[in-house]
């Protein structure tokens, strides 16, 4: 019997008579319904149509007006809102190092993932990869092809955990092209992904250098905001 990564409590398949004649396979699963109902989906039909936030109705919210005010038209797509679960998750996850969580939201982004684009994760600093052993969008991509095709710059010291809100705003371009991949994002509909969409800076400075380099096209993918 499976057990529930988040809450170590063995999971309910559905076993009834009809499911049992189907004979299909019991489709794996890595949280229980009660916990995966404490996540809370971005509802697509009010949301910010610019970075996916959720709103009372459809539009472009704040943050958003005040980007495109700079010139900047990124456009992010999200799939949960960044509730006490999320935070909870991207704890235990990312910082206590529970890297098999990465396979809870494996099959949400997966759904996302569009054949034409070119999936680019956001990257992590090499002393982040060393402290805490490995990307955490690449775990959330399981095995989704993708390219990696940014760098951080190594000079920055301070962790975008660390930094608050107007520091992250004001923050200089933290990302350069990883010279082996450069050749394979020219003239690419590229995907940024990333794991928590904060004020946007993060993902907004990965797509500049991104279309600076040559890319055709950037949009964004988080699986929280």
């Amino acid at each position: 019997m499976d057990s529930c990564l988040l809450c170590n409590k063995s999971m309910i398949y559905d076993m009834s008579l009809s499911f049992l004649l189907s004979f299909k396979r019991l489709p794996k699963r890595y949280v229980c319904v009660e916990c995966m109902n404490q996540f809370a989906r971005i509802d697509e039909t009010r949301i910010c149509k610019a970075c996916g936030r959720q709103m009372d109705k459809s539009g472009v919210c704040i943050d958003c007006q005040k980007w495109r005010q700079l010139g900047d038209d990124f456009v992010n797509e999200s799939i949960f809102q960044y509730n006490d679960a999320m935070k909870d998750f991207m704890h235990r996850y990312k910082f206590v190092g529970d890297y098999q969580l990465r396979m809870i939201f494996q099959k949400e982004i997966r759904k996302k993932i569009r054949k034409d684009l070119l999936i680019v994760p956001i990257p992590v600093s090499s002393e982040t990869k060393i402290n805490r052993g490995f990307n955490q969008v690449i775990g959330l991509l399981g095995d989704i092809e993708y390219v990696e095709a940014l760098m951080v710059k190594e000079k920055r010291k301070v962790r975008q955990s660390e930094l608050n809100r107007q520091q992250r705003i004001h923050n200089k371009q933290i990302f350069t092209i990883d010279p082996k991949n450069a050749s394979q994002i020219v003239d690419q509909k590229i995907l940024l992904v990333d794991d928590i969409y904060t004020t946007g800076t993060t993902i907004r400075h990965a797509a500049s250098v991104l279309r600076k380099n040559g890319a055709k096209q950037v949009l964004g993918l988080t699986l929280c905001r």
